[in-house]
């Protein structure tokens, strides 16, 4: 599994943008670009040490299934797991988005961790996707044990669209058809959903999973291997 040079050539090219624009303004551009960098390159530090700090806590906690350290460092998927997983922290402070980094971090490296090709796909769509994608994604893969693990009612329907489901079990999206349709489609477009969410369906199908095998594997990939040793 491949880092992504081009996640670092953007953040490059960010941080030029803005030291050009500091550069620009008469009298202060040298020292205020100087002050910038520093200030910036301490903040990006200090997340990136918060990021690592978190991990290694994390993968302490399951050493008895992964492995000490030193042992995991000598794990060319588990270091190439950790550097394109830090490359996309550095660019959230989103503690969901992080979570699920550092879980497919430890997952990487299990017995039934996904191939070393299959984990760079699934880690190139958690760079892409928001937690709502991924919280969409797990509602679709199991409508019912989604409003039984959230405690939602279920609604009261014999016929219609997906739509119905999701903004009952999401109420963030509730009237927002057009956030579904942009979530669903990015999720289809990677071939993790099997059907239209839009046409029309009876009960059953309705309560059906919408999600293909892929998913699953996707899903299980950045689960919380902690939660599953628990039982």
């Amino acid at each position: 599994m491949n880092s992504y040079p081009e996640d670092t050539d953007r953040r490059q090219g960010i941080t030029k943008v803005v030291e050009m624009g500091i550069a620009a303004v008469p009298g202060v551009g040298g020292p205020l670009q100087i002050a910038f960098q520093e200030a910036a390159g301490r903040r990006l530090a200090d997340r990136r040490a918060q990021w690592l700090n978190d991990l290694a806590q994390k993968a302490h906690r399951l050493e008895s299934r992964i492995g000490d350290f030193e042992h995991l460092l000598d794990q060319d998927t588990f270091m190439d797991a950790v550097t394109t997983a830090s490359q996309i922290a550095d660019r959230t402070s989103r503690a969901a988005k992080l979570e699920l980094l550092r879980n497919a971090v430890v997952n990487s490296v299990l017995p039934d961790a996904p191939h070393d090709d299959t984990q760079q796909l699934f880690f190139d769509m958690l760079d892409r996707f928001t937690p709502t994608h991924v919280r969409l994604l797990t509602l679709l893969s199991d409508p019912p044990g989604w409003f039984a693990r959230h405690d939602i009612s279920r609604p009261n329907v014999t016929m219609g669209g997906k739509s119905v489901i999701i903004e009952a079990g999401m109420p963030e999206l509730a009237s927002r058809k057009d956030l579904i349709d942009r979530y669903a489609a990015a999720l289809s477009s990677s071939g993790l959903i099997a059907q239209s969410l839009s046409g029309v369906m009876s009960a059953a199908g309705l309560w059906a999973a919408a999600t293909t095998p892929l998913a699953s594997e996707f899903l299980a990939f950045i689960s919380d291997p902690e939660t599953d040793e628990a039982g």
